[in-house]
């Protein structure tokens, strides 16, 4: 059992770590969450991950972020939200289009493209990514990813595509699964339990892109399991559910994923009683049985102690540093209330969808970029600006 203290909350949240088949604890560390490596596409991006030790990694979900995480940084998705995603499939014309559609992979190509342009346009020169080969690499993994739920070797589903930008880009959980819920919700801002369960395959091809699926595999069953007896399930019940921690069991990697994210570059000032390094960053464990013993990220992945501690003890996950005075003094205050800490309420009934046309004007349509016609009539309402006729 983990214990995480997340950055900013007083409040203790038990995450299980779900344990896996990964390879035997070695000396050597984990390497790729740097973000560096040769570039290439999607085949060499599966092959380098091959190359680092994310496998010695002893949980499963621990070892799906971490390589989740190399993936997003190795495309640049990491730089990317969800506010961007939408709008480029708005520019590209494809927010119009059905779930189930299949898109040529030049309209994706086209489509990805267009992420990395708007990308460069708000960074720095020195900055600017290579978009030729970051959206190779992006859309050949995709096409590798899904490569058992397409039907058409030159295709790729429209939803298959914004479940993995969505899951694959930089914003908060919170903002990610609300443009989710907006997907595969009914005209009345009800979870619709068959999109739902489509959305759990598309988003578990992720892990198995990562050769995880024997940890986190898709069955008929596992969205009724999640919402077990629960009917006309509204946004917030959905966030509370997904977002709990533990949350469902097939998702265990996705608040690490962000865990991993948030605390990438925080150092803490002590020193790991593991491998004996100073100030180191990522994740830190400390134990609740042994006195001041603390463990960097990859010490606890890869099971790598020194006495008296033991890999059985039960450790509380850090986020952020705070030096013992500082928490002593705030353990001294009052406990906020609750309610301070809990997540914002959404409406329950769908919302009148913003229009963006004069903000973002959509793309004319031209034969080199890849289309062919024009987008079908408005059907639905979501965050992409699909319609504003549901109210």
């Amino acid at each position: 059992m983990v214990r995480c203290y997340c950055a900013g909350l007083c409040s203790v949240v038990e995450v299980m770590a779900v344990p896996g088949t990964g390879g035997p604890p070695g000396h050597g560390g984990i390497g790729g969450l740097g973000g560096s490596g040769l570039a290439g596409d999607g085949r060499l991006l599966v092959s380098e991950l091959r190359h680092h030790n994310f496998d010695a990694i002893r949980f499963a979900s621990y070892r799906t972020a971490a390589k989740l995480r190399f993936v997003q940084k190795k495309t640049n998705m990491h730089r990317v939200d969800i506010w961007n995603i939408i709008e480029a499939f708005r520019e590209n014309g494809l927010n119009t289009l059905e779930p189930q559609t299949e898109v040529k992979v030049s309209r994706l190509e086209t489509l990805i493209s267009t992420l990395y342009h708007s990308l460069n346009k708000r960074l720095p020169v020195g900055q600017h990514v290579v978009i030729e080969s970051s959206t190779s690499i992006l859309l050949n993994w995709l096409l590798s990813a899904y490569d058992k739920l397409r039907d058409d070797e030159g295709k790729l589903r429209v939803f298959s595509v914004k479940v993995a930008l969505a899951t694959l880009c930089s914003s908060k959980p919170l903002d990610k699964l609300r443009y989710v819920f907006s997907q595969i919700s009914d005209g009345n801002g009800h979870l619709s339990m068959v999109r739902f369960s489509e959305y759990l395959k598309e988003v578990l091809a992720l892990p198995a892109a990562v050769f995880e699926s024997p940890s986190f595999s898709y069955s008929e069953n596992l969205s009724t399991h999640i919402f077990d007896g629960v009917k006309q399930i509204n946004v917030n019940d959905f966030l509370e559910v997904v977002l709990e921690d533990p949350g469902p069991e097939c998702l265990a990697w996705l608040p690490l994923l962000h865990r991993l994210a948030a605390s990438e570059t925080v150092v803490h000032q002590t020193m790991c009683d593991g491998c004996r390094r100073e100030d180191f960053t990522g994740l830190r464990y400390k134990c609740e049985k042994c006195h001041n013993y603390s463990m960097c990220q990859e010490c606890f992945w890869l099971g790598r102690f020194s006495p008296p501690h033991s890999i059985d003890h039960q450790v509380k996950e850090y986020t952020s540093f705070t030096p013992t005075r500082h928490s002593f003094r705030r353990s001294l205050r009052c406990v906020p209330d609750r309610a301070s800490l809990d997540r914002p309420r959404f409406p329950e009934h769908p919302e009148k969808t913003l229009n963006l046309s004069h903000i973002v004007p959509p793309s004319p349509l031209p034969s080199h970029n890849g289309f062919e016609g024009g987008p079908a009539p408005p059907q639905s309402t979501s965050l992409d600006s699909r319609s504003s006729s549901r109210r």
